[in-house]
């Protein structure tokens, strides 16, 4: 069985070559609102672009909220160089019976096409089969969305398929791609 309360009792941090992953806090929410409220980011989401700080406040105390149910968990992604917040990433969809998850990003524009991403998933899908005992990880996107299908393949994720006319973003219905990564991938 997947161990959920192992990720919530440890709250595991990571570092890459140019990234710090940690807990998503209230105390981020400046830097978040700087990247949430960029329209370029939430344009093939189903969130909208946080016009005001309260919506990055919001958004952010659902984050911890869903820490407390355990139900999603959430990475802040650091630039080292700088020390700032650039993106966030996590897991949700937890389901132990069936040891699987789904995984969800957003980055800044400004580290786009960098390969920042993939750099940040990478640890967060090692984790989530080592330590979690995790058999399936999925993610989907926005057909449209080049990028974010790239960091899904980037991360040892295989395309299986297209929902066709799954998601309605901002009005208009759309098609949806489906990644996974199984543990006989590994």
């Amino acid at each position: 069985m997947m161990n959920v309360d192992k990720l919530f009792s440890e709250s595991p941090e990571f570092e890459t070559e140019r990234l710090l992953l940690r807990r998503l806090t209230m105390s981020d929410v400046e830097e978040y609102f700087q990247f949430a409220s960029d329209p370029r980011v939430s344009e093939q989401s189903l969130w909208n672009c946080h016009e005001t700080m309260e919506d990055s406040v919001h958004y952010i105390q659902r984050v911890l909220d869903n820490y407390e149910r355990k139900t999603v968990y959430i990475w802040a992604f650091i630039w080292k160089e700088t020390g700032r917040l650039i993106g966030r990433g996590g897991i949700f969809d937890l389901n132990e019976s069936m040891q699987s998850a789904e995984l969800g990003y957003a980055i800044s524009s400004l580290y786009w096409n960098q390969g920042v991403a993939s750099e940040a998933m990478q640890p967060i899908v090692n984790y989530c089969f080592e330590e979690l005992d995790c058999n399936r990880l999925g993610g989907k996107c926005n057909a449209g969305n080049i990028g974010s299908a790239r960091v899904m393949e980037k991360i040892g994720m295989s395309y299986e398929g297209i929902l066709r006319k799954q998601l309605k973003i901002k009005g208009v219905f759309t098609d949806q791609k489906i990644y996974s990564r199984i543990r006989d991938d590994l």
